[in-house]
């Protein structure tokens, strides 16, 4: 079992990773309903422009467009420093 199987908006993005990091690498995609609901420059960005279109009660999945590997260089530099 995958670790995405079930929650729809991780299995959109999942399905999309690949043509999203290519497009829109370094913004932040915002998923609901499993549907792509908005690119942003960033999280703010992301979150502003979906609150128009996603009602308060729905639940969103919120992604910065970084690959594994940048992400987990990332999350090292940061413990380094701490």
């Amino acid at each position: 079992m995958e670790i995405w199987s079930g929650n729809k908006n991780m299995e959109a993005y999942h399905k999309m990773e690949q043509e999203l990091l290519a497009k829109y690498h370094g913004k932040t995609a915002v998923f609901c309903d499993g549907k792509l609901v908005t690119i942003g420059d960033d999280i703010e960005d992301a979150i502003e422009k979906a609150s128009a279109s996603v009602p308060r009660e729905k639940e969103i999945f919120v992604k910065n467009l970084y690959s594994a590997k940048e992400q987990t260089q990332a999350i090292l530099i940061l413990v380094l420093v701490l």
